[in-house]
Order: C-alpha cells, then sequence, then structure tokens
C-alpha cells in the first residue's frame, strides 16, 4: 500500500517531530505485524535464558560465588544475547526504514526485511569496527562534556540527553550514509558530522524530544504490565523466600523480564524512524533535489575501509 509521506524534504525542528508522528501513524500497523514475525525466535530464546538463570539463582542461592561460576556464566550469556538481539533488530529497523522510503508504501513483508538485512550484513559488520573506534575516541571528550554539563543549573540534565541523542543520531546516519553508498567506511563519521552540523540543535533537539516522549510512554507500558504480574502473581504464589522455587514464581518473572526485553527492543526500533527522517532530511540539506540520482555516481568506488 503506498504511502502518502515526503521523504525528500527539508525539515526545521518542529516539522521533524511533526513528520514522525505522522510516519508512525501511517506505517504503525505494519511495522509491528512486520517487526514481530521476526521477533518471535528471538524472544523465546531470551525466555529460555531467563528461566535457566532465575532457576540457577534459586539451585545457588546457599553457595558462594566460587561455587557459582557457572551462575557467572549464564548472566554474561543472557546479557550477551540481549546485546546480540537488540544490534539484530534494530538492523531490521534500518533495513525496514530504508525499504518504505524506496518503495513509498508497505508492499513488503518480514521476508523482504530479512533478505536486506543479510545481503548487508557484511556493511553492518564493517560499520561496527569502525563505530567501536570511533566510540573508544569519542568516550573520554563526551564524557567529560556531559559531566560539565550535568552541573548546569535547570538545563542541565536536558542539556545531556541532547548531547546523546545528538550521537546517536551521528553515528546513525554515518552508518546510513555508508549503507547507501555516499561515503566510505573509514571517513563517514568525519563527513556525516560536516554533514549534522549545519543543523545540528534542530537534529540534537527533535530526536531527544521523541526519544523522551518514547521513555515515558515506555514507563507507563512497563509499570501496568508489572502491576499486573506482580499482582497475578502475589495471589497465586506469594511473594517470600520460596517465590523462586515453584516452577509459576520463575514463569512470572521470566515472562515479565522478557515483556520488558520486549518493549526496550522496541522503543529502539521506533528511534529508527525519527533518525531516519533526520538522515533524510540532513541528506537532502546536503545534495539537493537530485540525492536519488546523484547516488548512482557517488561512492561506487569507496565502499570499503
Amino acid at each position: 500500500m503506498e504511502i502518502d509521506f515526503e521523504f525528500r524534504k527539508e525539515r526545521k525542528l518542529g516539522e521533524i517531530v511533526q513528520d514522525f508522528i505522522n510516519l508512525l501513524r501511517l506505517v504503525l500497523g505494519h511495522f509491528f505485524q512486520t517487526i514481530l514475525k521476526l521477533a518471535i525466535i528471538p524472544l523465546c530464546i531470551m525466555l529460555i535464558l531467563i528461566y535457566y538463570g532465575t532457576t540457577k539463582i534459586n539451585l545457588t542461592a546457599s553457595q558462594s560465588w566460587t561455587e557459582s561460576l557457572d551462575l557467572i556464566f549464564v548472566a554474561f550469556a543472557t546479557l550477551f544475547s540481549l546485546l546480540v538481539v537488540s544490534m539484530v533488530f534494530f538492523g531490521l529497523a534500518i533495513e525496514y526504514f530504508v525499504l518504505l522510503k524506496n518503495k513509498r508504501g508497505t508492499d513488503f513483508d518480514s521476508n523482504d526485511v530479512w533478505q536486506a538485512f543479510v545481503a548487508n550484513l557484511g556493511k553492518y559488520f564493517k560499520f561496527l569496527i569502525v563505530s567501536i573506534l570511533a566510540f573508544v575516541i569519542l568516550f573520554i571528550p563526551v564524557m567529560f562534556a556531559m559531566i560539565v554539563l550535568m552541573f548546569i543549573p535547570l538545563v542541565g540534565s536536558f542539556a545531556v540527553g541532547i548531547l546523546g541523542a545528538f550521537i546517536g543520531v551521528w553515528f546513525f546516519c554515518a552508518f546510513l550514509f555508508y549503507r547507501e553508498g555516499y561515503m566510505p567506511a573509514s571517513n563517514a563519521m568525519q563527513q556525516s558530522f560536516s554533514i549534522l552540523k549545519k543543523k545540528i540543535i534542530d537534529y540534537s533537539v527533535s530526536a531527544y524530544v521523541v526519544s523522551l516522549v518514547f521513555q515515558t510512554l515506555l514507563v507507563m507500558l512497563t509499570l501496568i504490565p508489572s502491576l499486573i504480574i506482580g499482582i497475578i502473581a502475589y495471589n497465586t504464589i506469594g511473594f517470600d523466600t520460596t517465590f523462586f522455587d515453584s516452577i509459576a514464581g520463575r514463569l512470572f518473572t521470566s515472562i515479565g523480564a522478557t515483556l520488558l526485553v520486549l518493549l526496550y527492543i522496541v522503543y529502539y526500533m521506533f528511534t529508527v524512524l525519527v533518525s531516519g527522517i533526520i538522515y533524510e532530511t540532513a541528506k537532502e540539506v546536503t545534495y539537493g533535489e537530485d540525492v536519488y540520482e546523484k547516488i548512482q555516481h557517488l561512492g561506487k568506488e569507496e565502499d570499503g575501509l
């Protein structure tokens, strides 16, 4: 189905936020339908890992840490799995956005998104190396800037959030400029920063506003299921020292934790949409109306480190 949305245009701060709301309203149902089909197996794996972890906690509660090294291994395995799942679905959300803007509609499904992700998997790994190196270089100055901003009265926390939002948009746009062949991976960070700094306030504030709204909604969505699961667990099992001794207790904990993981994954995937709109805006500002024609001639020989 074709959607009535213009990706190719220059936007100001208010227009970025408004266009994000308009795009979300148009594709929300299709987005969930497409992505959740891909999420079933990973979430089932997370559910099993969390259940196994709570079981190990119960069995090793009376042991010292030297006697329960396998519990530490389970904890690291769970965290690593969560990291991998988050990164994969962040990539799937990117491919969803690319398909959406290229097709100018929702005439694609989960298989198309997955095939696009697999086809560009090499680029994801290559840029992951670049982003890790960039993070190492930027870590100290960014942390120093955030610490300084935190001491600014009244607006310090907002300034920190805006800076964090810009870092996320910067990395996102750098990858998409590389992903679509405009820049080589080796200097995508530098070139994309030169592009984004032209409207750094608009891009940073709009990304932060959307992120703040979704964080508020996420807290509300997390609170209600947690209360429901907690009430059910309390009325059926009770919260005491034997809670993890029962299968039902561990199952309630695992389901609640898995739902929490799902909500946070959906939150980060939704940020792709607003970052994608910012990317399209920055691209339009830089390359002009013929941006989609220029892509055939830019970066063809620079697709590499």
